[in-house]
């Protein structure tokens, strides 16, 4: 395996990677070893099937980053990892000089023999440089010389959930420290799934972009909105700061909060092109309406600008290729119960989403309103059940582009119908299809009452799908928006 910790090539012109087997091949590892980097070190791997591990797909440019980053750098250095080489293990050699002692447990050759000779040789050698380190540091101290600090804390590069702690580990999987939390959280929230990733729910990342690892986590617990919170510790678990919402909002005529449940998190890079990260938090009432995505101050964990919605609010991406860098926020729409698109100006992330009706709209959220704004409608065939989709996954190309996913539908937690649009710069859509088991979802909803029978047997994208529905800021209205002709 090599050492280097560059990135590998790619043809030139690539801008996606389909599939396990796609990104496995981009980054010389088995398609298990690949999974398993996503699950354990946080690869950056995207969904078009939040419901088929195997509709994934992976963007050069993010792989790249995050091989630099200390969760790439010991994932690729094999730490726990017996299946690097991608392939079948070469038959073992009898010993030389000696008696073949392969039958001997102790000398067999499994990953559980090797892991604790590994630990044996770690800790070995530890020892070795402290004590060289710190009789160094005396022959210096008697010979009348300044004595160094201390050798730094080891960078956190894992973390895990443990009853009512944070367990923070470096890349050798030594335990840096423990948090514990005032109630135990609840285990299923941090172990990833299609509906909230495990990287939507904690995660370690330079903040400043000074070298030094910061560790940020949602505790999820019982007691409703008081036993959710954002938390930023240092890379030595001090709490740097704990976001715990608490404001006022109007819809309408109605007031929400201050019960809030912070719901997921994402980290992005700095819109404004410094080196540190962005910290989005993720907000919602209790009653899944309304939701705020909330850019927070590293420093102080103060919200730095805030943007409201009136539906759940499911992911956030930067879109670092435009000027000014757009956030796209995709989110459930309560008052079309359809999908919804926010495009925002990243730098200055506030308003609120548009809206016809006046229930849905913020009266006291700060002005402004999105860059754009879409709806996706509830396809025919699916307007008799009452569920609002949302728009769940947005992806922006290196040449413009975007890819939008929105799930209108599902007859259980693993069987979605979804549409895949595409979009020019200008967010004409260009390309609209079906995905998953769209069909098989109409068939099984049509056969329990929950929708209507009798719709067509085949999809037709362009009447499937179309119109979209627009924001037109200055008439303060939607206008629909089909297909761009040329590309029918």
């Amino acid at each position: 395996m090599s050492s280097s910790s560059g990135p590998p090539e790619v043809p030139a012109g690539r801008v996606q990677l389909n599939g396990w087997k796609d990104i496995a091949a981009y980054l010389g590892r088995s398609v298990r070893t690949v999974q398993r980097w996503e699950k354990d070190f946080g690869l950056p791997v995207r969904r078009f099937g939040l419901s088929r591990p195997e509709s994934v797909f992976a963007l050069p440019r993010e792989i790249d980053a995050w091989l630099q980053t200390a969760q790439g750098v010991s994932a690729r250095s094999g730490t726990g990892s017996p299946d690097q080489a991608g392939g079948p293990a070469a038959p073992p050699k009898p010993l030389v000089g000696g008696p073949d002692r392969r039958a001997d447990p102790l000398f067999r050759r499994t990953p559980l023999n090797r892991l604790i000779l590994a630990a044996l040789v770690c800790v070995a050698t530890g020892a070795v440089v402290w004590a060289a380190w710190v009789s160094w540091q005396l022959a210096r101290h008697r010979a009348g010389q300044p004595v160094d600090p201390a050798p730094a804390v080891a960078a956190p590069s894992n973390w895990t959930v443990d009853l009512d702690a944070l367990v923070v580990s470096d890349a050798g999987g030594n335990v840096l420290w423990r948090h514990r939390f005032p109630r135990e959280l609840h285990p299923d929230a941090y172990e990833g799934s299609g509906w909230t990733p495990r990287i939507m729910v904690g995660g370690i990342t330079d903040v400043e972009g000074d070298g030094t690892r910061e560790v940020w986590l949602i505790a999820k617990s019982g007691g409703g909105p008081a036993g959710t919170a954002l938390y930023l510790f240092e890379h030595d678990g001090r709490v740097r700061w704990t976001y715990r919402p608490t404001m006022h909002v109007r819809f309408g005529a109605d007031s929400f909060g201050p019960s809030w449940i912070v719901d997921r998190a994402f980290v992005t890079a700095d819109p404004a092109g410094g080196p540190g990260r962005a910290i989005w938090a993720v907000l919602y009432d209790s009653a899944l309406f309304p939701s705020s995505i909330q850019r927070l101050d590293p420093a102080s964990g103060a919200p730095l600008s805030s943007y409201w919605t009136n539906g759940s609010i499911v992911t956030a991406v930067l879109d670092e290729s435009a000027s000014p860098p757009r956030l796209l926020v995709g989110a459930c729409y309560n008052e079309t119960r359809a999908g919804s698109l926010s495009v925002l100006d990243a730098r200055n992330a506030n308003g609120s989403a548009p809206a016809a009706l006046e229930k849905y709209r913020c009266t006291s959220c700060p002005p402004g309103e999105p860059l754009a704004f879409l709806v996706f409608p509830k396809p025919a065939r699916f307007r008799g059940q009452d569920a609002t989709g949302p728009v769940e996954i947005v992806t922006p190309m290196a040449d413009g582009t975007l890819g939008v996913r929105v799930r209108y539908a599902w007859s259980d937690a693993r069987t979605l119908a979804v549409g895949v649009f595409g979009f020019d710069p200008s967010l004409t859509p260009f390309s609209a299809d079906t995905a998953d088991d769209y069909l098989k979802v109409y068939d099984e909803l049509a056969a329990r009452g929950d929708v209507a029978a009798g719709a067509p047997a085949t999809v037709d994208p362009d009447r499937e799908f179309f119109p979209i529905l627009k924001w037109d800021g200055a008439a303060k209205r939607f206008v629909e928006v089909r297909r761009a002709a040329a590309a029918r």
